[in-house]
């Protein structure tokens, strides 16, 4: 099989996590500690790399994904101040490796597999999210000469798993240069996420993608590299090649082949010389540094225009669905841990206000103008399958209010059922003597056995409706 090589590429990794949101507070205080090793990205509408940077999105969007960009002069005083208090009422936050820490991470030696390669971290970034999901994702530049497809592949491959994906596999080893000593993926991770972890609010229990990274690729190949004109025109057998990075087979070329039918709803392509693919494990975006008839695409769109877009605009699109997808995934647990939370009425009423408060700030439709930009983002919606998720949350929700009204009505008819009974006989009572009311007397109303028998009477009543309220609170077995 022939291997073209490679012109330009990004290789970028993307590790989700989840946390448990009441603790978003104690997540941001270890960020801004100065002992941290990330430092706050503050957007600013009067900036105007900022405004170039977000302008792609809809006013709310923006709003969603870097809301400094509407802080007050009052709010922007307080972020400078590291006002923790401020800055986590905040939809999100961003924030990169300081410098210092990031050479630390700057170079690295990948093995395994038989392979070796020598890599370049270009920058570390960190996105926390109000609502108990965040982001770690790096960019890795190979510092290869030749480089070719295949070595992309590799790269993904070798890079990719967390823990060994298959018994008696082994995992990738990276040779920190800065330090000379040997780390794992792994270990990588949690030195990268320290101060999350070192907050006991990581959740490692329930994340979604725990054993291995998301990828997100741009390549642009060498068409001088192509023999084959069948690579211009028909490019589906690079990109499933590039594709096959959701599937680690260690000893063994990943084969698949895809129908008709699903190139649709996978593929994407309105450049001439680019096409995007999109797998649950990931992106990637295929493109030729010249046109079918040799000339070098204007103007220098692979070497800039189109792998800018792609490492901003399409990976923030990228991000923002996966949001959703892991948001909605966590609901779901939540939901399904029916016996814990009917247990508590204020976790159910937590799960209540979490749910509302995603509906409202973070589930989109439309999130630009941009046409190219709305495709993209309704492929990843369409394969992340967020409508479907939203609605099985929607109907476990509908389903628990159903619930608790029905056992609410429940109690309420009890009681008044009691209620009623307890008050029959002294009704009776009165409804005999009324006709010789006047004859009572009050030392009748005030003998001793009168006052302790409606005595009595009154605390048996409270005493069993008591003992109901105490038996319908107990747990839901």
């Amino acid at each position: 099989m022939e291997q073209p090589c490679v012109h330009s590429c990004k290789l970028i990794f993307v590790h989700p996590f989840i946390y448990e949101d009441p603790q978003h507070g104690q997540i941001v205080q270890s960020l801004l500690c100065p002992q941290s090793q990330w430092q706050l990205k503050v957007y600013q509408h009067n900036v105007e790399a900022d405004r170039l940077r977000t302008e792609y999105f809809l006013p709310h969007i923006i709003k969603f994904l870097f809301p400094t960009m509407y802080c007050s002069s009052t709010e922007y005083e307080a972020i400078g101040k590291q006002s923790a208090s401020i800055l986590q009422e905040l939809s999100s936050l961003d924030f990169v490796m300081k410098p210092e820490d990031l050479e630390k991470y700057r170079k690295f030696h990948l093995s395994g597999d038989a392979a070796e390669y020598d890599l370049s971290f270009e920058n570390i970034c960190l996105k926390v999210f109000n609502g108990g999901v965040g982001f770690l994702f790096f960019e890795i530049s190979p510092d290869v000469e030749g480089l070719t497809l295949n070595d992309v592949i590799t790269i993904n491959q070798l890079l990719r798993p967390i823990r060994p994906l298959y018994q008696g596999s082994p995992v990738a080893t990276l040779i920190q240069k800065s330090r000379d000593r040997i780390v794992t993926v792994k270990n990588l991770l949690e030195e990268l996420l320290n101060e999350i972890y070192h907050s006991h609010v990581y959740s490692t229990h329930y994340n979604i993608y725990m054993d291995r990274l998301l990828f997100y690729t741009y390549v642009c190949l060498n068409r001088h590299s192509l023999t084959d004109n069948r690579w211009i025109y028909q490019r589906l057998d690079l990109l499933e090649a590039l594709r096959g990075l959701s599937h680690y087979y260690p000893y063994q070329e990943n084969t698949h082949v895809i129908s008709p039918q699903e190139e649709e709803a996978i593929y994407y392509s309105r450049h001439k010389s680019s096409i995007y693919g999109f797998s649950k494990e990931g992106g990637v975006l295929l493109s030729m540094d010249r046109d079918p008839s040799g000339r070098i695409i204007p103007p220098n769109a692979d070497a800039a225009y189109i792998p800018n877009y792609f490492s901003t605009y399409y990976l923030d699109i990228f991000l923002l669905a996966l949001y959703q997808r892991i948001s909605l995934i966590n609901y779901c647990r939540k939901l399904s841990m029916i016996k814990s939370i009917l247990s508590d009425k204020n976790q159910i009423e937590h799960i209540r206000f979490e749910i509302l408060k995603f509906t409202n700030t973070a589930w989109f439709t439309q999130i630009t103008n941009a046409e190219l930009g709305m495709g993209i983002w309704k492929h990843w919606f369409r394969l992340f399958d967020n409508d479907i998720l939203y609605a099985e949350v929607k109907q476990g929700l509908d389903e628990l209010d159903d619930f608790l009204e029905n056992k609410r009505q429940s109690r309420f008819s009890l009681k008044l059922g009691i209620v009623t009974a307890l008050t029959i006989p002294p009704t009776l009572i009165f409804s005999y003597v009324g006709n010789r009311f006047e004859e009572i007397r009050l030392q009748n109303l005030l003998h001793p056995r009168f006052l302790i028998s409606s005595f009595l009477l009154f605390s048996g009543m409270l005493g069993i409706l008591y003992v109901v309220d105490r038996y319908y609170s107990r747990p839901y077995k």
